[in-house]
């Protein structure tokens, strides 16, 4: 029997209201979204994808797919796509809300060798890493983290950076604990959910010897989606945190 995707996603969709997002409601969007994004489909799937997209915050997507179904002799939907087309440049695929599954899912950090630091242009001690992913918070990023050296001979400090990096991975508990220690911005409190829905925007990492190191991460929370949340650590120390913006 063929399956019934506009059923489904009113279903799915009322209960994500009804319960204010739950993370199981929300799985239940996305498992759904993956099914339609694999199908050849018909253009009442392809209207039910882009709900489910405009649901989960996916605005840039939903109105993608949206226009190549819309019926520009059909006012309704004439006015429904210059609306979301207004969207998708506002917020773009900015503002999703997560598939929490995935971001449990916990990464490996990648090894490192002398060949992966790249030298800035203009700073001879400033140095990218821009062929790889490297994990920061369970977070993969890319082509977002500079390291300071303190001087030019980067093979000698291999091991320090490399060990320091596999710490940065998965911090949870230190993160946590932190946060909810010294918070006097929000009246929130960190959790599981919290730490695997951040998101990193910048890492800093500087070596000042060879059992020193200091990072500075930029990143994002669910707490306060409008301002970036900086985080200062010495060694495997969090000193401070601060909501900036």
């Amino acid at each position: 029997m063929e399956r019934n995707y506009l059923k489904e996603y009113i279903e799915f969709s009322n209960e994500f209201r009804k319960s204010g997002g739950s993370k199981e409601s929300v799985g239940k969007l996305y498992d759904l979204l993956n099914e339609l994004e694999s199908l050849n489909r018909t253009k009442e799937n392809n209207q039910v994808l882009s709900n489910v997209y405009i649901l989960l915050g996916f605005h840039e997507s939903a109105y993608d797919i949206f226009k190549e179904t819309a019926d520009v002799n059909n006012q309704k939907d004439v006015s429904k796509l210059y609306v979301m087309e207004q969207k998708a440049k506002t917020h773009g695929n900015n503002f999703i809300i997560k598939d929490i599954r995935k971001l449990q899912e916990k990464k490996k950090q990648a090894k490192l060798i002398v060949s992966d630091f790249v030298v800035s242009e203009n700073d001879l001690y400033k140095f990218g890493i821009p062929q790889k992913e490297i994990v920061i918070f369970n977070k993969a990023v890319k082509d977002k983290i500079e390291v300071y050296f303190p001087d030019s001979e980067t093979e000698k400090y291999i091991d320090i950076i490399s060990e320091y990096l596999s710490w940065l991975a998965d911090c949870k508990n230190d993160l946590i604990e932190f946060y909810n220690q010294n918070n006097e911005f929000t009246d929130e409190k960190a959790d599981n959910d919290w730490y695997d829905t951040l998101d990193i925007y910048r890492v800093v990492i500087t070596i000042t010897t060879l059992e020193d190191i200091e990072a500075f991460i930029a990143a994002g929370d669910s707490f306060s989606q409008d301002h970036i949340l900086d985080f200062e650590i010495t060694n495997k120390t969090i000193i401070s945190m601060n909501y900036d913006g």
